[in-house]
């Protein structure tokens, strides 16, 4: 411990924190309007302050940990940002000049670099623990009551009937009907390596704060913020022909906000490692008939993610899994409850929802981080990278089939002529 206190004071003396400057003020250079974004590589909430022309620190808003944040402001104008922690150190000051569009960066320096360099603490690990859900509990009665993982296998898959998976006859061209996994983008796969200890995913009620921001919330966005969603690029979905909906959570930054803290904290703890948030988005409102081809996430971006279950209105034995591509032929269907958020490492393991969905409304939210050191794989040594890819990766069911649309499995009924059913 003495040797690791000693390392830490060593790095944090070897790229100290600029000196506040005493002088600094905001100037009278006339009306030039200047936008101004803050871009924080340190991974801790920071201090913004506009300085006064009597050079008083006057606050203007908290930068979110490795965020960015916008002001508009002037020409003339001087900026002060802090550490929020320990002594507060000036981290980075500003005087802006004649350009409209200027960026400061906000690198890490002096404690909070040594900070940023242990693990990560995850004081609320019990909390967490305590919420995950056993992976092997059956799922028992109507689906649509189902909060569970049920593992298939390819007999399984037999038994299903094509016209409930996939893009079908009337969405996409011939040769994409009753696809139900994209062949597209997967020569990453055996590139990434995963962030965990573990399957891949994870699945878990929501926590005390997940609760509070979300669920009357949404009850209320749900009757007056909701909006068509417009078409999905990608051709994963059928959101062309099956029109969605969407409450943007970009119009409501308190409650991203929120959001996006409390899932790094909970994604911290699942990985154990440090992680920046990429993209968070939704709410997806999906409606009746919807589908989503099992698929892989970007590789630069979304190596820890999370879905999460919001709201939903399916019929009985309606129940929408969450589909999982898992090593040795295995398919996992996670099936969830409003109030529940599946963990899942999107950029190796495939997913998505090949069902197409019987019911009025099914409402998620997504979330997506990566480790601080990664921007995606350079070299043969990605793969060696946190915990490696393991020897089995490449033996999910496509890849030991072949396989790829739904009539691979099972041929449609002799009285279906390829047409989708009616009921969806």
């Amino acid at each position: 411990m003495l040797a690791l206190g000693l390392a830490l004071v060593a790095l944090a003396a070897a790229k100290p924190c600029p000196a506040a400057d005493a002088n600094l003020k905001s100037l009278n250079k006339g009306d030039g309007r200047v936008s101004v974004t803050f871009r924080s590589q340190i991974d801790e909430e920071l201090q913004v302050y506009w300085m006064t022309r009597d050079g008083d620190q006057h606050d203007v808003g908290i930068l979110e940990p490795l965020g960015e944040v916008m002001h508009q402001s002037f020409e003339g104008h001087a900026f002060r940002v802090r550490r929020m922690l320990g002594e507060k150190e000036v981290v980075a000051e500003t005087l802006l000049g004649r350009t409209t569009r200027q960026r400061v960066l906000i690198e890490a320096c002096g404690a909070a670099l040594a900070a940023q360099s242990e693990a990560p603490s995850s004081p609320r690990a019990a909390e967490f623990e305590a919420l995950l859900h056993a992976p092997d509990k059956k799922c028992e009665g109507p689906s649509h009551e189902w909060s569970c993982v049920r593992y298939l296998h390819e007999e399984d898959l037999r038994q299903r009937d094509p016209r409930d998976y996939g893009l079908q006859p009337g969405e996409v061209s011939k040769h994409r009907e009753f696809k139900t996994v994209d062949e597209s983008y997967i020569s990453q796969i055996p590139q990434i390596p995963r962030v965990t200890d573990g399957p891949g995913y994870a699945k878990m009620s929501f926590t005390r704060p997940l609760h509070d921001a979300l669920t009357d919330w949404y009850r209320e966005r749900r009757n007056d913020s909701m909006k068509p969603h417009g078409v999905i690029p990608g051709g994963y979905t059928n959101n062309d022909k099956v029109l969605i909906d969407k409450v943007n959570l970009d119009e409501f930054p308190a409650t991203h906000r929120a959001i996006v803290r409390e899932l790094r904290d909970i994604l911290q703890w699942w990985t154990g490692l440090r992680l920046k948030h990429t993209s968070t988005f939704g709410i997806r409102v999906y409606r009746r008939g919807s589908m989503l081809i099992d698929h892989v996430d970007r590789m630069d971006t979304h190596l820890a993610s999370a879905v999460i279950q919001v709201d939903q209105k399916v019929d009985e034995n309606g129940g929408w899994p969450l589909e999982l591509l898992l090593s040795n032929g295995t398919v996992a269907e996670v099936y969830t409850q409003p109030g529940e958020v599946i963990l899942y490492e999107g950029a190796w393991l495939r997913h998505g929802r090949p069902m197409r969905f019987r019911g009025d409304e099914f409402a998620n939210l997504f979330s997506h981080f990566s480790p601080l050191d990664w921007d995606g794989p350079r070299g043969a040594d990605s793969k060696n990278r946190y915990y490696g890819v393991p020897a089995d990766r490449l033996t999910t069911l496509p890849d030991l089939t072949g396989y790829s649309r739904s009539t691979d499995y099972a041929p449609l009924p002799p009285d279906s002529s390829r047409a989708a059913k009616d009921e969806l």
